[in-house]
């Protein structure tokens, strides 16, 4: 069974930024740090190599479509998706979706899962372990997948969170200290 990942679109960001090809600029990430900017491009630039690993993509190209609308064809990140596209090293998948075209999930992650964006990323790693794939979802600096953690693990969708212990955690944990203290 191959190593197959769903991007969020804020991996591509930031490895995009770190790439010093890319039209992306450094400081337009929440990650300030540049060896941490270029941890992400490094795991993006051993996953787009690596041809036993897949990235999980739909038919609709909804997912793409979110992609394109925060890079331009110039940054690695698209370029990244772009290559393992070409080599046909994705794990295709359907995303139902309503009338607003948002990704459809079960009652029990719709409730939790608020950023809109990311329900399509939730219902791609859903539909590729539905297909028998080993999935996981790759985030790089977006809080919202620590609060959801509880709710995508009674789920089984792990999340692989390249800057965990030495960015995300903390970050999350300083904003939960200042929403009590607020």
């Amino acid at each position: 069974m191959a190593d197959t990942r769903v991007v969020d679109t804020n991996v591509l960001i930031v490895a995009s930024a770190a790439d010093a090809g890319s039209h992306f600029a450094p400081d337009a990430t929440p990650v300030q740090e540049a060896e941490y900017r270029q941890q992400v491009l490094d795991w993006l630039l051993a996953f787009e190599q690596d041809s036993a690993r897949l990235v999980v993509l739909d038919w609709a190209w909804l997912i793409c479509d979110e992609y394109s609308h925060k890079l331009t064809g110039q940054d690695y990140g698209w370029l990244a998706i772009m290559a393992k596209l070409d080599r046909n090293e994705v794990a295709w998948i359907a995303l139902e979706v309503d009338a607003d075209g948002n990704a459809l999930l079960p009652a029990s992650l719709s409730s939790t899962v608020h950023d809109l964006a990311d329900r399509k990323m939730v219902a791609a790693a859903l539909a590729a372990k539905a297909a028998g794939h080993a999935c996981k979802v790759v985030n790089a600096c977006d809080t919202d997948w620590l609060d959801w953690e509880e709710a995508l693990g009674a789920a089984h969708i792990e999340t692989e969170h390249l800057l965990e212990q030495q960015w995300l955690r903390p970050k999350w944990r300083g904003m939960r200290q200042h929403e009590r203290a607020t």
